[in-house]
């Protein structure tokens, strides 16, 4: 099975201040073209501290490492998203995949060839991910958890309702296709 998960992935110290980053900026949540996201995420590209963009941007670097290295990849890899996500109370996404439909439709993000999500807390009921084509395999959540799987239909994957708290992730997707970047890689810090 090519869902990856890695604990402690992030330190505690990270943990600490990505999630009080999270909480205290609650100006900056963006809005969306689509009502679902709106006001519940944070580009890092619109994020002012620097600190909190660098750390976001090697700990990219990192997954792309990874990544490369589980799915034996030569080729560079490239971003076109980075972001911190908030789900609140009442929220949930039912099965999809990041790069295909199940009808064979078009996808908008039919490059997104791998997606990769960190933890932030735990301290919230429902919001785990699960894979229903794949035993439904729900990784038990942990702060500093980073969870990495290919964006097709063999994996599709959910979000159970989040009940109770708030859910603090970080996401981002992957390509081979350069043109997709979101233009924040490493040497862009």
């Amino acid at each position: 099975m090519n869902i990856k998960v890695y604990n402690n992935f992030l330190s505690e110290q990270e943990i600490s201040d990505l999630l009080e980053y999270s909480k205290r900026s609650e100006i900056e949540w963006g809005k969306a073209d689509v009502q679902f996201w709106d006001g519940r995420f944070i580009h890092n590209k619109d994020i002012k501290e620097y600190e909190i963009s660098s750390l976001l941007i090697e700990k990219r670097e990192e997954i792309k490492d990874i990544i490369k290295e589980d799915f034996n990849i030569k080729e560079n890899l490239y971003s076109d998203m980075l972001q911190i996500v908030r789900w609140t109370s009442g929220y949930e996404l039912h099965p999809h995949a990041d790069s295909e439909n199940p009808d064979n439709s078009p996808h908008p993000f039919s490059y997104r060839e791998y997606a990769a999500v960190i933890y932030l807390n735990d301290n919230f009921c429902g919001g785990e991910i699960y894979f229903p084509d794949k035993g439904n395999f729900e990784p038990k959540i942990k702060p500093g958890m980073l969870v990495l799987f290919p964006g097709t239909l063999e994996y599709l994957h959910g979000v159970k309702e989040v009940t109770q708290g708030i859910r603090y992730t970080i996401a981002s997707f992957f390509t081979r296709d350069r043109s997709k970047s979101d233009g924040q890689e490493r040497s862009q810090v």
